[in-house]
């Protein structure tokens, strides 16, 4: 077989394809080498009186749970598409601006590539967006409280807080301010917080707080007893506080000290103080002086008027471990008055109706507690 010669003539066309094709592949290339993307900006709307401008921020971007945004390539070609990417996920976007909806906090990279007409792609272009929580206020659990205690209150949920109303707080704009309320009754706080990026809470939350009413105690007029005799204290509930838990001290000569009525039975003077507690954990104090009296005796007041400071004319029998009768009688002998009865007492009435001043006579009768009879007799005014 014969050789075929390649001519120089065969040798040049070969080269010029050659230079040719890298030429094309040159072009080629060339035209893929577009203007670049520049980056991805942020579009704000601002509203200035009634008219709406767009500002634009370059990445990275800042934005609260629930917010909406939306992104831009600048200096983007109306000519090409675009392939949006979040956390690597495509989005159903093909122009050159994507709007979103950040409902997950938490750091997202926006990634965002051009597709020109003749096929070539772009660089990518991405920016980091940050998503920050929605603020959760919590004002804490309900309180009872005891009047005249202070309030902490005890908020958290964010890192800007602004209780209201402010009455009776130390600082409103604290987590814990402490609330001194002077009067009983029922408050409501209400919490609102935002965090460090300042998203608010769509709305706050309320604590409610209830001061309850002075807790009172009463034990009892101080008394006067003779030796060993038992006297029956009482500690009465002034404004119906609810007591739970009675305790008396000392406890010396009482039969029990821990009962709202205990017995004593002393020989020598004696104060003694009863602290009253709620379920709550209120407390109240008051204190009788119980003192001894070695005579026995029958007293009454020598005037008295029935409406004014001494409304009743009582008999006081001290020393005395049996009282049989107080008796009161008019100029005319006739009987007003009776009881067997100390704490009850002579109103200045006779058969309803109202005595005229005047004097009247008493008589009153006893057994003491050194087993003598003691029967007294005396005259007493009536004043109007």
């Amino acid at each position: 077989m014969q050789k075929k010669l390649i001519t120089p003539s065969a040798v040049y066309s070969l080269t010029e394809v050659i230079i040719k094709l890298k030429k094309i592949q040159r072009e080629r290339i060339k035209s893929c080498m577009y203007k670049q993307i520049l980056h991805i900006v942020l579009l704000l709307m601002l509203t200035v009186g009634f008219t709406r401008s767009v500002a634009q921020n370059a990445m990275p971007d800042t934005v609260c749970v629930g917010a909406s945004r939306v992104y831009k390539v600048e200096g983007s070609s109306p000519l090409s598409t675009y392939t949006w990417m979040i956390a690597g996920v495509v989005q159903a976007v093909g122009g050159n601006e994507m709007n979103t909806t950040w409902n997950t906090a938490g750091v997202f990279l926006v990634t965002v590539q051009e597709h020109s007409p003749n096929g070539c792609d772009g660089d990518l272009r991405s920016g980091f967006v940050y998503v920050d929580s929605t603020a959760k206020a919590n004002a804490g659990p309900d309180m009872v409280v005891c009047f005249g205690a202070p309030v902490r209150l005890s908020g958290s949920g964010g890192a800007n807080y602004q209780w209201s109303p402010a009455t009776y707080l130390t600082n409103e704009n604290t987590p814990d301010p402490v609330a001194n309320i002077p009067t009983a009754g029922v408050y409501d706080y209400i919490l609102q917080v935002t965090n460090s990026n300042s998203c608010p809470m769509p709305s706050g939350d309320t604590v409610l707080v209830t001061i309850l009413p002075q807790a009172m105690v009463f034990a009892g007029n101080d008394t006067t007893v003779s030796p060993g005799i038992p006297i029956q204290l009482h500690a009465t509930d002034i404004n119906g506080t609810g007591f739970t838990d009675y305790s008396w001290s000392p406890v010396l000569g009482l039969n029990d000290w821990l009962t709202q009525n205990p017995l004593a039975a002393i020989n020598n003077d004696i104060t003694y103080t009863v602290t009253a507690s709620t379920a709550e954990g209120c407390t109240a104090k008051d204190a009788i002086t119980v003192r001894i009296s070695r005579i026995a005796e029958i007293y009454v007041p020598s005037a008295f008027s029935p409406g004014g400071v001494n409304s009743l004319l009582h008999a006081v029998p001290v020393g005395i471990i049996e009282f049989r009768y107080f008796a009161v009688y008019n100029r005319y002998g006739q009987l007003v008055f009776k009881t067997s009865n100390p704490a009850e007492g002579w109103d200045g009435r006779f058969k309803g109706i109202p005595q005229s001043s005047a004097g009247f006579v008493w008589m009153a009768e006893g057994v003491g507690y050194n087993g003598k009879l003691i029967s007294k007799k005396g005259n007493v005014v009536l004043l109007r």
